[in-house]
């Protein structure tokens, strides 16, 4: 599948010589001129991979590479400056990579594409973290109304998680709603333990 870049700079040549060589190079290439007008174009058509130029009148490249760090979006930081307080600036910001000017398309390349497999990876870790978390969440609610069970009718554990499971298996729900339902319900049933008479 085509990976669509987003090349942002206010240098009308750069946008049109770059961005060729991008598009012979086989990648789907939208331009922007601004800061403002690659925000826009960014929720727009959400690229996988923003090239971006840091020194822009208006909204710096900096500035947009803060926004696009929050969206989730992969930036690349484009500038004719190679010292070391940009250079920190642009990978303060999340950059993936940094590319100096004057561009060699068949040199930039290798840091597109890995700028693009880095971002991949990242996209995959962040999933397998949100669904650990999900499971973690679970394996709570879960232990919580184990423990409320058994000790609420003194039996251990494993009889406390059965009588969970087979409460669910019969309503045919998962065992995360019943325990999250008996939690709402100790709960509900212990605020009457803190009123003051």
């Amino acid at each position: 599948m085509t990976k669509k870049l987003l090349l942002v700079d206010d240098d009308a040549l750069v946008l049109a010589t770059f961005g060729r060589g991008l598009r012979d190079a086989g990648y789907t290439v939208l331009v922007a001129a601004t800061g403002e007008e690659a925000v826009e174009m960014v929720v727009k058509d959400y690229p996988d991979l923003v090239i971006l130029d840091i020194r822009m009148p208006g909204l710096s490249g900096i500035d947009v590479s803060k926004h696009l760090n929050e969206l989730g979006v992969p930036v690349v930081h484009l500038s004719a400056y190679d010292d070391q307080e940009t250079l920190h600036d642009a990978l303060e910001q999340g950059a993936l990579g940094y590319l100096v000017k004057p561009i060699d398309v068949a040199k930039a390349i290798p840091t597109i594409e890995t700028a693009l497999k880095r971002a991949n990876d990242l996209q995959r870790l962040q999933a397998t973290e949100g669904r650990l978390n999900r499971a973690l969440d679970t394996a709570n609610v879960v232990n919580f109304a184990v423990g409320i069970i058994s000790e609420r009718h003194r039996i251990d554990r494993q009889k406390a998680f059965d009588l969970i499971r087979d409460q669910a298996r019969s309503e045919r729900r998962k065992v995360k709603e019943i325990a999250r339902e008996i939690l709402d319900a100790t709960d509900y049933i212990n605020r009457f333990g803190t009123e003051k008479s």
